[in-house]
């Protein structure tokens, strides 16, 4: 997993007195609900059969039309245009992942961290003198703090690219926010036997059930903040057997599991020096009983009683929040999706995690409308998503898994939709007279079936070249001769020119760019897969961006054909043997491909004079409706 470091030094953090006197009402409020991933096509059936009514209500009383998303149509690019009202070019974010130029290594995009720039070595010790920092790659002002500045306040729940939180009334940040090891989530499994796949986005500790009957061991945590090189703080772990389940026990506070049931969470904290600690909590789930157990843990969260890190604005809001609504997942992305993926969790246990993530968001959103202290609330849903990447096999009769999808896998995307209409109409019925609904998602979906290993494409076409006796399938480049290499494939829909000057050890020369670019373009966009179209468009990212941050984006955008994707090989540098392959995962949708295929959704409680042309428009949008006079209650 790429990891992004984040500030795991803090004390306690105490909370502001509060103030006797409550704040004023809000005035007619404007309440932002985001459906990530909503599909339009999904929902205008659901509007069309009854199975969705409150979406089908707010589109006949108010407005309804499909939504242009970005290009390319990932979470974070889309999230990042919606906040700012920008193209990627002016906000800078264009991929999940980001290409390092000087050593072609990828890297996180929503967030990089800065370590301490005066450290004091001293009998072993690494003592900081200052602090680490982490700041948001997301470029340009996000429209609830321009609303903020015009007076009006905000809260903002778990969007997307809001990591670390900006400086507004309340905010909870979304995507970005790492676990307590600095990942975007790694999971832990115990096991009596080795277990395959555990070594993309989890860890698997082998341990041994002792005479006594129970398994004693160590939960690894973060490493040492003082020590960097010594070994990761810990707590003691210790599984027994409970009737037809077991009993755990981490860092002293037991709960009893039992088969195939989530734990309530557990806190640990990671103690260093005898002196401080890092507060984390997990989720534990008893995959199997004795006398083979398996244990799976989840990632580590940041407990927001006890942040380790900047994850809520004002600092102490994540602790107020904890307190008025119970523990939380604070990881940006808590939907374990690889664990499911990598058959190291069930379906119904990970359907039930998305329950549980689901009723924290709304008990975020009922509790901030609840508060009435904000012209603007904004919160963003991702179970829908989550659940159609995993599930679309279950729908999709030409997927290679449809005949294999369980029940459950055939009922889920239908199970999330239904929920979020649920949402919607829990939320209409919070509603004050004069308030204002927004309701959006920043695309929709599609299947996919076939996965696209484009750096070999890259390799047969002539572009990229390896070293003598190489093995073309490593990750990461290792294997690429960057002397004879013109053409690069790194994230989900990018190329990138190895352009002299620019890249660590470029060769393409300035005058010689757009005649590639073209070359390229073209004969990708001609590439058959048994007759059909892979690729619908390949954009010259010099025609879509524009902006201080448009020279960060790759040089070649490219929009596959539905059913269609890159592979998950070709976003970390990798080049498999095979061109095109079946996709035999579980994670069976996607919408990184032509952003004419997976447009978004937009519902309005009020009438539109004209139709928004796509997502970043709808920051002005927002901020119209703060400022429009608000309508007589009736």
């Amino acid at each position: 997993m790429l990891r992004v470091a984040c500030i795991l030094l803090g004390g306690l953090l105490t909370l502001a007195a509060c103030s006797k006197v409550p704040p004023p009402a809000a005035k007619a409020r404007v309440i932002v609900l985001g459906f990530d991933g909503m599909d339009p096509a999904l929902a205008e059936q659901g509007m069309s059969d009854g199975t969705l009514p409150h979406f089908a209500q707010l589109a006949k009383s108010g407005h309804y039309q499909r939504l242009g998303t970005t290009n390319p149509p990932q979470s974070p690019v889309a999230w990042a245009s919606f906040a700012t009202g920008a193209n990627p070019g002016m906000h800078g974010i264009f991929d999940f992942l980001r290409r390092d130029a000087t050593n072609y290594a990828p890297d996180f995009s929503i967030a990089s961290s800065t370590p301490p720039q005066h450290v004091v070595h001293l009998f072993g010790w690494a003592l900081p003198l200052d602090s680490a920092s982490v700041r948001n790659r997301r470029d340009g002002e996000p429209f609830w703090s321009t609303a903020e500045r015009s007076g009006e306040r905000a809260t903002v729940l778990r969007v997307p690219v809001t990591y670390p939180p900006d400086s507004v009334t309340r905010m909870l940040s979304g995507m970005g926010v790492p676990d307590l090891l600095g990942t975007q989530g790694t999971y832990t499994i115990y096991a009596t036997r080795p277990i395959a796949g555990a070594d993309n986005g989890g860890r698997v500790e082998l341990v041994e059930i002792g005479a006594d009957g129970t398994i004693q061991a160590q939960f690894n945590g973060p490493a040492h903040p003082l020590r960097p090189a010594a070994a990761a703080l810990s707590v003691p772990l210790q599984l027994v057997r409970e009737g037809n389940g077991a009993r755990l026990t981490l860092d002293g506070q037991s709960q009893i599991l039992a088969l195939g049931t989530w734990s309530p969470w557990m806190h640990a904290h990671f103690r260093f020096a005898g002196i401080g600690s890092v507060a984390g909590m997990v989720r534990a789930y008893l995959l199997e009983g004795f006398p083979r157990p398996l244990l799976y843990i989840s990632p580590i969260n940041i407990d927001p009683s006890d942040p380790a890190a900047a994850i809520s604005s004002p600092s102490g809001y994540a602790a107020e929040l904890a307190h008025d609504i119970g523990d939380f997942h604070t990881l940006g992305m808590p939907e374990e999706t690889w664990s499911l993926n990598q058959g190291h969790m069930s379906e119904q246990g990970w359907l039930d995690s998305v329950k549980t993530t689901l009723a924290e968001g709304e008990a975020m959103l009922y509790d901030a409308i609840k508060r009435d202290d904000s012209e603007l609330v904004v919160e963003v849903f991702v179970q829908t998503d989550r659940v159609s990447h995993m599930f679309w096999r279950g729908i999709d009769p030409k997927h290679p898994l449809y005949a294999h999808a369980s029940e459950l896998a055939r009922g889920a995307i239908p199970w999330i939709y239904r929920e979020a209409d649920r949402v919607l109409g829990e939320v209409q019925s919070r509603l004050r007279p004069g308030d204002r609904l927004i309701v959006l998602s920043d695309h929709g979906f599609a299947s996919f079936r076939r996965a696209v290993h484009l750096n070999r494409w890259l390799a047969e076409s002539g572009y990229l070249a390896f070293k003598p006796g190489a093995d073309t399938s490593a990750p990461l480049f290792a294997q690429v001769d960057w002397a004879r290499t013109r053409a690069y494939a790194l994230g989900l829909n990018g190329i990138y020119l190895n352009e002299k000057g620019r890249e660590a050890q470029g060769i393409v020369d300035a005058e010689t760019i757009g005649r590639l670019k073209a070359e390229i373009a073209a004969r990708l966009s001609a590439l058959r897969d048994e007759g059909s179209t892979v690729v619908t468009e390949v954009f010259d990212a010099a025609s879509i961006y524009h902006g201080a941050h448009a020279g960060d984006s790759p040089d070649l955008v490219v929009g596959y054909a539905p059913g269609y994707r890159a592979s998950w090989q070709t976003t970390l540098g990798g080049t498999p043997a095979a061109l095109i392959e079946d996709n035999l995962q579980l994670w069976s949708g996607d919408h990184c491909i032509d952003p004419a295929a997976v447009p978004g959704v937009l519902f309005t409680s009020f009438p539109m004079d004209a139709p928004a042309a796509n997502i970043a428009d709808l920051a002005a949008l927002i901020l119209r409706q703060l400022s429009a006079p608000a309508k007589p209650s009736t």
